[in-house]
């Protein structure tokens, strides 16, 4: 019988990867991968079945299904369904992996041990006494499942299919020939038994060895909310499903036999060849594909009719061909002795075709995060099939179990599933159902020529394979065309070219833009988002971006900033995109701020208040403890230290892999890393507005530009833009000119060494522009951008070559030497070396002479890869989400609310007494 589990992992190292063409290469390769090792495997284990059947009898057979029956019911316990958590992009596999690994083995071992114990009690009650020694071998096995969740979910996790391949046939050969010498030597029932044991022992330690990273037990509290309220609907759907899948075997071996067992479960095995080949490859491949477009309302509806067409292409003509062979079939494969379990092969084909689109339905329902609507389905259906079960095998035996299963699922199981595919997503129906036309067509005919060519020899394998190169040849000939899409149909749509470029608009967002339509994963959201001050920089500016990205997901978005005077402000930017500040006056008391921010909040009914600014963290807290609505409340950090200050059970994002391990030590509620976003739709080439900028600042197509973008501050700006301005110097070149494009409070300080600097050159060696709305003409016109932060990653988006400044005199070149650098510490550094000008000017030569190879697109591609503007909105809205399910309740919001008053109470003291010494 094909049993499966929902649960697959992610195709990227992290959250934030979008579907493109890496992750259509990569759902290609997981696909076909998956297919060859189910058809591998699936024939590898027909043929050892082949044997065996001639070996042991169909009572031997009957006990082992049913034991099995019970494993598979229990095991779907094993791990709470929370592996299915590491297996998707919404959390940080790093976070929760060492939580689910303790709770996958303490539970698998709990449950494993109750199952030894009751082995011979559960046999007795499902009527199959002799059943009870293979019980109690598969407890072992299920202790094996959990200690092994988390390791085969971390290669599904990276589309690893052909290490999870190269796993199981390492498993496949020892234990098959177990099996082979136990049935041999008269092992009954567990020789099936012991050989999945020693299966699981190989194939689990090569899954382990092929790991690129382990993970220990480990216990973070604030994870096991999340991840019960995640996995636990999954699991229990899974016990629902097991039970569906099972309840036929237990209620047969309770009302007839075990003989008549083992025949129903060679029947079943061979319905089940369909989802054999495609179950995996939905399980490893559809989960973690769909999850990354399940935000996109364009992608994902074309997406899941394309799926259905590859599991009609598969399923139909599989359906068919049973159907019109089965007695052939059997007696070819396993022996005349067999033959019983024929006419019950032709009811099941019909269930195992539909079950294959249901499966289907399940793995996007999973990767959706519609697990309570899966369970609800599965209960449904469960309630339907046992008593359908019952009468079935009364009125017409085997054939009725059959015919039960059938009836449950078309009646019940698949519509429902349908219902729950419109509620969550916008699944095209019609499209479907057209895209099941032609393979239906074909199928049937090539059924119809396999009933026919069926009896032609008499032979039962000559019969078999003439029937089956006739109607395969015939399936091929009307299917030329479709089933090429079977190799390409898991790609999502717009990937199988080069995406082109989308046109050129704006800066910013007409706010009279339609607004698309609401998440299919979710309702829309009210969110206020807060910005610190009205400094023109990269963290406001990618703060109003995001704003606008939620509006066009249809999330109702409100902006606040606290007011104040500033040389260059943030609110003609907010204008140009369409985002409306609302100004709160400048106050030092968290407490004052809270309670305007909670006005806010309860006047726009927000779901979620989200501080742009570690200062304002304490502020979001109190605000959402002293709000009518129970919000939540989520900072973000994107400057380059953490801070100890912060509330500890407010969820942070931040904007390093450093600063999020750091900062997890002590911290109660999640720390989420997410990197600054780039709207790389608009920060791209560009040589016309290059060559624009360049005249209209009098630097000519021949001259080397270095340029900087960045706020002019005396706080962590104005070091590296001295020692720029020094590096050219130094470097005394003709062609060189240096463009610093900014404005602030340390404008003064930079003139002053721009004018020394070209006094001393004799020429206008270095330019400056001041503040620019628009500043991205600059970065086209650069042969090398200088920069930190948001501006490196800009100069990366314009496929520029980069050398990342940052303070302490640290300066370096970005390159595939330094990525990892830059991936753990953020584009940012503290500590330089003696002589940072001289490094400088080394750096700047280093990237000038890399100016013309393809450094430049491969930074781009990393931009685009891990911090397009798209893909940051979604992994944001994730955490959202995340964050409502971890919102405090009324007693830790009080709690939280006394503690930071009481913190603010002893800061204000501070200052008293430090402004009293003063007097």
């Amino acid at each position: 019988m094909t049993l499966r589990d929902p649960a697959a992992e992610t195709a990227a190292e992290r959250d934030a990867e979008t579907a493109g063409p890496e992750l259509a290469r990569r759902v290609g390769h997981g696909a076909l991968w998956a297919a060859a090792s189910n058809v591998v495997i699936r024939l590898g284990n027909i043929a050892v079945t082949a044997v065996v059947a001639r070996l042991l009898a169909p009572e031997e057979f009957g006990a082992f299904a049913v034991a099995l029956a019970v494993f598979m019911v229990v095991t779907s316990l094993a791990e709470l369904g929370m592996a299915s958590a590491v297996a998707r992009s919404r959390f940080d596999i790093d976070d929760i992996a060492p939580t689910v690994t303790t709770i996958s083995w303490a539970v698998s071992v709990v449950l494993a041990v109750a199952m030894a114990i009751g082995a011979p009690g559960i046999a007795s009650a499902v009527g199959v006494p002799e059943a009870a020694g293979a019980v109690r071998v598969l407890a072992i096995s299920l202790v094996l499942t959990g200690f092994f969740a988390v390791p085969g979910a971390q290669l599904a996790r990276d589309l690893g299919q052909d290490r999870l391949f190269l796993a199981t046939v390492a498993g496949f050969v020892p234990a098959n020939a177990v099996l082979l010498v136990l049935a041999q030597s008269g092992g009954g029932a567990t020789a099936f038994a012991w050989s999945r044991v020693v299966g699981q022992v190989v194939t689990g330690a090569v899954m382990v060895a092929l790991l690129q990273r382990r993970y220990r037990p480990g216990w973070q509290r604030h994870l096991v909310r999340p991840l019960v309220a995640f996995g636990l609907p999954l699991a229990l759907a899974n016990l629902v499903n097991w039970s569906l899948l099972n309840a036929d075997y237990l209620i047969i071996g309770r009302l007839l036999d075990a003989a008549e067992v083992g025949v129903y479960m060679i029947a079943f095995s061979m319905a089940s060849w369909t989802t054999a080949i495609l179950g995996s490859m939905l399980n490893s491949v559809v989960v973690p594909a769909v999850s990354r477009v399940r935000d996109d309302p364009v992608q994902l509806p074309v997406y899941l009719v394309r799926s259905v067409r590859l599991v009609a292409i598969v399923a139909l003509p599989v359906c068919a061909g049973s159907i019109a062979v089965s007695h052939t079939l059997v007696v070819a494969v396993f022996g005349q002795r067999w033959a019983a379990a024929g006419p019950v092969l032709q009811v099941l084909a019909v269930y195992g075709a539909v079950f294959a689109f249901s499966l289907l339905a399940v793995n996007v329902l999973v990767s959706l995060g519609a697990t309570r609507s899966l369970l609800l389905v599965q209960v449904a259906w469960v309630v339907v099939l046992v008593p359908l079960l019952v009468v079935g095998i009364q009125v017409d035996g085997l054939r009725g179990a059959a015919l039960a299963h059938v009836v449950a699922i078309t009646a019940v199981g698949a519509p429902l599933y349908l219902g729950a595919l419109r509620r969550s997503c916008a699944f095209d129906v019609s499209a479907a159902a057209r895209s099941l036309l032609r393979p239906a067509v074909a199928s049937a005919a090539a059924g119809g020529l396999a009933w026919a060519l069926d009896h032609v020899v008499q032979s039962p394998w000559g019969s078999l394979g003439l029937a089956a190169a006739g109607a395969g040849a015939l399936y091929l000939a009307l299917l030329r065309r479709d089933v090429r899409e079977v190799l390409g149909v898991l790609r999502p749509v717009g990937d199988q070219d080069e995406p082109a470029p989308r046109p050129t608009r704006p800066v910013g967002v007409d706010p009279a833009s339609p607004v698309l339509a609401p998440e299919p994963n979710g309702s829309p959201m009210s969110v206020v988002i807060g910005l610190e001050g009205l400094a023109l920089g990269g963290c406001p500016i990618n703060a109003l971006d995001l704003a606008v990205r939620l509006r066009r997901r249809g999330h109702r978005v409100h902006v606040f900033a606290v007011d104040e005077e500033v040389p260059v402000s943030v609110v003609p930017y907010a204008e140009q995109v369409g985002v409306e500040l609302e100004l709160l006056p400048s106050d030092p008391s968290w407490a004052a701020q809270a309670r305007r921010v909670a006005a806010i909040a309860d006047r726009h009914e927000a779901d979620v208040v989200h501080v742009f600014a570690p200062w304002l963290g304490p502020v979001a807290t109190l605000a959402v403890s002293a709000s009518r609505r129970r919000c939540s409340a989520l900072v973000t950090n994107w400057t380059m230290d953490n801070v100890s200050w912060l509330p500890r059970r407010t969820p942070l994002l931040v904007g390093t892999r450093e600063m999020q391990r750091e900062a997890a030590v002590g911290h109660r509620a999640p720390v989420w890393f997410m990197p600054p976003p780039v709207d790389t739709d608009l920060d791209r080439p560009d040589d016309q507005a290059g060559d624009r900028f360049r005249h209209a600042w009098g630097l000519t197509a021949d001259d080397v530009v270095l340029c900087i973008v960045s706020r002019v501050d005396r706080s962590m700006k104005l070091e590296g833009i001295l020692c720029a301005i020094a590096a050219v110097e130094l470097l005394d070149d003709a062609r060189l000119r240096l463009v610093v494009v900014g404005d602030g409070d340390a404008s003064e300080v930079v003139a002053r060494s721009v004018a020394a600097t070209n006094g001393r050159l004799g020429r206008r060696a270095v330019v400056t522009t001041g503040s620019l709305v628009d500043p991205r003409p600059a970065y086209a016109a650069a042969d090398v951008v200088l920069g930190m932060g948001g501006s490196a990653l800009r100069g990366l988006a314009h496929a520029k070559p980069l050398v990342v400044l940052g303070t302490g005199g640290f300066s370096l070149a970005h390159d595939e030497t330094s990525r990892a650098h830059f991936d753990a510490q953020g584009f940012f550094g503290t500590h330089g070396p003696a002589d940072p000008v001289h490094h400088l000017a080394e750096q700047v030569q280093r990237q000038l002479a890399r100016r013309h190879d393809d450094l430049g697109p491969r930074g781009r591609e990393q931009v685009v890869a891990h911090h397009g503007l798209d893909a940051c909105t979604d992994q944001l809205v994730l955490r959202y989400r995340e964050s409502l399910t971890l919102r405090p309740s009324p007693a830790v919001r009080a709690l939280d609310a006394s503690q930071l008053r009481w913190r603010e109470r002893l800061r204000d003291a501070r200052r008293a007494v430090r402004g009293a010494g003063r007097r």
